[in-house]
């Protein structure tokens, strides 16, 4: 039985380094096999998706309806529809760390104005497609800031602005019903680039 012993140890031993070592091997090439299934070109058409979209809920709101609020001390139509396309904006800006550019509108002028509110969405929806275009795989794996304090990968901090915007986009159902307006319907269907 001694005997044995030393080569049942050996052969635990020998399973265990095995594995050990295999595991680190597969674990070396992670990475690149994560980075190669970050679906970067799915972001970018999904928040094509979402500006359709939020472009369609402007077009519900009446023109009258832009400023109005459900209940005193919360967003607006419009200052909702901006929260949609400043937190894509800055979420992702903030979480790859790409420089904070100004839009280069007047806010006075987009929140109170149909075509310049949906202009104002165009330019943000346009920054959100060159920031992720501009990303490699490895990049979008790559770990970052989530509201400057949560370490995620940078594809995670992509897809918590777009969840955020839906959230938010889903919030001016009632504010559209509330003046009269048909809210669009959600367009689900992806956006297939041209």
């Amino acid at each position: 039985m001694h005997r044995n012993q030393p080569t049942a140890f050996r052969r635990l031993y020998a399973s265990i380094v095995g594995s050990v070592l295999t595991a680190t091997l597969v674990a070396s090439f992670m990475p690149s096999v994560v980075a190669a299934q970050i679906p970067k070109d799915k972001f970018i058409q999904d928040f094509e998706r979402m500006r359709v979209n939020v472009l369609a809920m402007v077009d519900s709101m009446p023109a009258s309806g832009l400023r109005t609020a459900p209940t005193p001390d919360v967003r607006n139509f419009a200052e909702q529809i901006e929260h949609v396309g400043i937190g894509n904006v800055n979420l992702i800006a903030s979480g790859i760390d790409a420089d904070r550019i100004p839009l280069g509108m007047d806010k006075n002028v987009y929140l109170s104005d149909k075509a310049e509110l949906k202009k104002f969405v165009n330019v943000t929806f346009d920054r959100v497609k060159t920031m992720l275009s501009a990303m490699s795989p490895q990049e979008l794996a790559a770990e970052g800031k989530l509201l400057g304090r949560f370490t995620v990968p940078k594809w995670q901090i992509v897809q918590a602005a777009y969840e955020h915007g839906l959230w938010t986009l889903g919030q001016t159902v009632p504010y559209v019903r509330s003046q009269g307006g048909t809210p669009h319907s959600y367009g689900i269907v992806p956006v297939v680039p041209n």
